[in-house]
């Protein structure tokens, strides 16, 4: 067994681990990589998750053709939904599973990630003795286990700085709102960018139509935001490289092309977008830290959610959100915002 630092893609092994959730999803990190690389892949395992045939502690097989010949791609669940954290019974689960597949395939050489490290939250110093436990008891197989490394993604925000960006109404409108608010002196992140778009879309900007945004640890979210921040990735802001950035992880937004972003807005956009952004800045006024943007987007979206919804009833539902919410959410900060969604509801387009 060797330890390796580097990009798990260019190991010359029979066997790639690919880590994976339940639900189909494949956009952060090492799972976008193998999305991009193995698109046969990608299809085998949405299938499978489409029909609920792939659970924690099974693994789905896939053998991919590729010009340095046939590659098992083994699909490792660390996670079931893509939002939540890996736990470490998925690994021990797995790794049980991976001991068998490789003598059934009678597989001589694999390469395998910090499962479950990374997004999935969980530590290394706990994994790497699993991985041991279970593959160490292989003969006649050469194991590469690749550990979390920086270098990597230092090395792919590189690679995205050259890749062509182009303005599309609804990058243009997010970007161009984030830009605001660090302009406030506030940290942009991807937590940031999910509020911005979700209360850009409830004022009635039709380019963000597309985000479909759902209730989430932190409030409404939109896995769709993390995509248009991606494509903007290298360019315009820095952070994001293989869509790896934490929800708070502070993202390098690029002043240098802030210009070309005014000039495309004062081109490209109608009197009701700019209006709109306007909008925006008066709807976030005084709600610029990130437990008040929360707040106020988690009250308005019980508020869309629920028509006539009381304040008691707001308050229940934040209550019964998450433990995390009943202690941060004081009944006062929730009346504040109610308060504050109520005195802009017609000047701003809310219900």
């Amino acid at each position: 067994m060797q330890y390796l630092k580097g990009n798990l893609l260019d190991a010359k092994a029979q066997a790639l681990v690919n880590t994976v959730n339940t639900v189909g999803v494949m956009g952060k990190g090492i799972a976008l990589q193998f999305k991009e690389a193995f698109p046969e892949n990608f299809r085998q395992y949405a299938a499978a998750c489409k029909h609920k045939q792939l659970r924690t502690g099974d693994l789905l097989v896939v053998k991919e053709h590729t010009i340095e010949g046939d590659k098992f791609i083994i699909n490792f669940p660390t996670k079931t939904e893509w939002f939540l954290k890996s736990k470490y019974e998925y690994i021990e689960q797995g790794l049980q599973k991976l001991v068998q597949v490789i003598e059934e395939n009678q597989i001589d050489s694999i390469a395998i990630p910090p499962l479950g490290c990374g997004n999935g939250g969980l530590k290394w110093e706990k994994v790497r003795p699993m991985i041991e436990k279970h593959l160490g008891q292989l003969k006649n197989v050469d194991i590469q286990v690749f550990e979390p490394n920086e270098a990597v993604k230092e090395l792919l925000k590189k690679q995205d700085v050259n890749k062509d960006v182009k303005l599309t109404p609804a990058r243009a409108m997010l970007l161009y709102a984030m830009f605001y608010y660090d302009s406030l002196g506030e940290n942009t992140s991807l937590f940031v960018a999910n509020k911005l778009a979700y209360f850009l879309q409830r004022l009635g900007e039709t380019s963000l139509n597309k985000l479909k945004f759902q209730a989430s640890h932190y409030g409404p979210y939109s896995v769709g935001v993390e995509h248009v921040m991606h494509a903007l990735n290298g360019k315009y802001v820095k952070g994001l490289e293989q869509m790896s950035a934490k929800a708070f992880e502070p993202l390098e937004l690029q002043y240098d092309k802030l210009p070309e972003l005014k000039n495309y807005v004062k081109k490209e956009f109608s009197t009701e977008q700019r209006a709109r952004l306007s909008s925006l800045v008066k709807l976030i006024d005084g709600f610029e830290s990130a437990l008040s943007l929360e707040i106020l987007a988690t009250v308005d979206f019980i508020r869309k959610e629920n028509p006539g919804i009381d304040r008691e009833g707001i308050i229940t539902k934040i209550y019964n959100w998450s433990d995390r919410k009943r202690k941060l959410f004081q009944i006062r900060y929730i009346d504040i915002a109610a308060n504050h969604l109520s005195d802009y509801s017609q000047t701003l387009n809310i219900n």
